[in-house]
């Protein structure tokens, strides 16, 4: 039994020295580096998807720093903070063909769960600070769940249903040998892997040829909070704030004005917050009173549009991410701006579904070859609207045979 130990650790000694492997602290996860799972994600790291940990290197500097923050709050291993360097690369854009979006890569269902509003206006999965919170108390559910790492990032990726199914038919609560076995869908088999070689690559970047700028950061900001809609490219303009820098302090808008109908917390930078306060005051906020909805008919363009409502040709293009006018084509519904001098103002104004309604019904259908948005929406007698808006779509979205959306019918509808 000695002889077993000596060797063991003799083995265990060159394995150390082999890989650089740290001693980690009870805040972090150990990490089986010597598997070879581990190893041959280490080596694409390091050759073929060499770009892609440099380049979610370079966006991690801006977002780190609170994540350890809110992961030391939570109690969660620090090296966690590394797993939007697999997810998403660091980028707060990035959407992925299921529809998972943010940092944090997470799905519509599972945003709605946790309370991460998504709407025409907004999608909170891409605001880096809520996102983060949220995903911090999602990790902690799945390890109080399972008592383990392994599976509980393997639940993280695939949902906790396809990993119970693979423990009660494989008998085991071993995450390596439900992946021997083929339990798991690739995808997750190479998940886990692929975090713990990351994040031992993120930890360890110097030894590995990256670089990672410590001396970059989130920019400082302050709230300013807006109580009507405002159009960003005429704040930015007015206070001297890059549009740029508006959209980087707040990803989570999808349109370039605030939501309508709602107070809304807007980051602008610290330095031009005096600024921005005075030219929010000063803005004509006649020009965005209200919003309605407005189905383009045949022949008609965005200036007639705009001449009937006494706005302007940008701001809908704006309020509705236009950036092709030709492409507006007869039948859609467009968002159009109705300021308090329009006599259209005084009618029924847009219905942007914020929240279920108590006759409301939630299914979800599986997009079949020849579906589209608008045929599912007439279908099942619901508005296209109504559709993107609790998925998270826009309209320039595509849907895939298999994807999955919700519909949100209206029970009395449907009698």
């Amino acid at each position: 039994m000695k002889r077993k130990s000596i060797v063991f650790a003799t083995v265990l000694f060159f394995v150390i020295i082999f890989f650089h492997i740290p001693v980690y602290s009870k805040t972090m996860i150990q990490h089986p580096l010597d598997r070879n799972e581990v190893k041959k994600a280490f080596e694409r790291f390091l050759t073929i998807e060499r770009s892609f940990i440099q380049k979610g290197l370079n966006n991690a500097a801006y977002y780190v720093p609170f994540i350890k923050e809110v992961f030391k709050k939570e109690k969660l291993p620090q090296d966690l903070v590394w797993l939007p360097l697999i997810e998403s690369g660091f980028s707060v854009k990035a959407y992925s063909r299921a529809g998972a979006c943010g940092l944090w890569q997470f799905m519509s269902r599972t945003a709605g769960y946790y309370h991460l509003n998504i709407d025409f206006w907004a999608d909170e999965r891409r605001d880096p600070f809520k996102s983060t919170e949220k995903a911090a108390k999602l990790l902690k559910n799945l390890y109080n769940y399972y008592d383990n790492w392994e599976l509980a990032l393997a639940a993280y990726n695939a949902g906790m249903g396809t990993v119970n199914y693979a423990i009660k038919k494989g008998d085991s609560e071993d995450f390596w040998k439900l992946r021997s076995m083929g339990l798991l869908k690739k995808e997750t088999e190479e998940y886990v892997p692929r975090f713990f070689a990351a994040a031992y690559i993120a930890e360890n970047h110097e030894k590995y040829g990256f670089t990672y700028n410590t001396g970059i950061h989130f920019p400082e900001f302050e709230i300013l909070l807006i109580k009507e809609p405002v159009d960003l490219t005429v704040l930015a303009r007015r206070s001297g704030i890059k549009l740029s820098m508006l959209q980087f302090l707040n990803p989570e808008l999808r349109r370039f004005i605030t939501p309508f109908g709602k107070s809304y917390k807007l980051r602008v930078p610290r330095e031009k917050f005096t600024d921005a306060i005075i030219v929010y005051k000063e803005l004509p906020k006649e020009e965005l009173a209200g919003v309605k909805w407005h189905r383009v008919r045949s022949g008609e363009t965005l200036s007639e549009i705009a001449e009937k409502y006494q706005t302007k040709v940008s701001l809908i293009k704006r309020i509705n991410n236009i950036t092709n006018s030709k492409r507006v084509f007869a039948g859609r519904k467009i968002l159009v701006p109705v300021s308090t001098k329009s006599k259209e103002f005084e009618e029924e104004t847009a219905y942007i579904p914020p929240k279920k309604g108590f006759s409301t019904q939630e299914i979800h259908y599986m997009v079949r070859n020849g579906d589209t948005i608008w045929d599912i929406a007439r279908r099942y007698r619901t508005d296209v609207e109504m559709i993107l808006a609790v998925n998270g779509l826009s309209f320039e979205s595509i849907i895939m045979p298999g994807d999955e959306i919700k519909l949100w019918l209206d029970t009395a509808l449907q009698r």
